[in-house]
């Protein structure tokens, strides 16, 4: 079985800017195929910052957690716990899941910045992109573009 973990956005089903500032996480139980899947939605409106939620991931087993944005200090505690973080993605949460587990998330470089990939580089497949000019602060979809 593989478990992953996406910061959701409950009225859009997207996937959630910030990993510590999550109200809810989609969590996914995959079996043998992606087809066999549970999904759940876990309330963590009660936590706050990177620690609660990095050992929330832990005690639920989370393989991978996702979320638009995710800073190096949630990183490296996610790590510590052997659980993959997974940042830079914008878009439907469930799609991104299916994704991530048969290995079709395309990759993201670190030197690439967060919305270079998965957000379609500013203003190229965003659905939360506003504007593509990233030179006057962000394109608007949270990816620190």
């Amino acid at each position: 079985m593989i478990k992953v973990a996406i910061a959701y956005n409950k009225e859009t089903g997207e996937i959630y800017e910030h990993f510590g500032h999550a109200e809810t996480f989609a969590v996914y139980e995959y079996g043998d195929t992606v087809d066999n899947c549970r999904k759940k939605l876990i309330d963590v409106s009660d936590k706050h910052g990177h620690q609660a939620m990095a050992d929330l991931m832990k005690k639920e087993e989370i393989m991978a957690v996702m979320s638009q944005n995710m800073g190096p200090e949630a990183k490296a505690l996610l790590l510590s716990y052997g659980i993959v973080p997974v940042a830079g993605y914008c878009g439907d949460a469930d799609t991104a899941a299916d994704m991530l587990v048969t290995g079709q998330l395309p990759v993201i470089g670190e030197e690439a910045g967060a919305c270079s990939g998965g957000c379609g580089g500013c203003g190229g497949g965003c659905s939360g992109c506003g504007s593509d000019d990233s030179k006057d602060g962000g394109c608007g979809c949270g990816c620190g573009c």
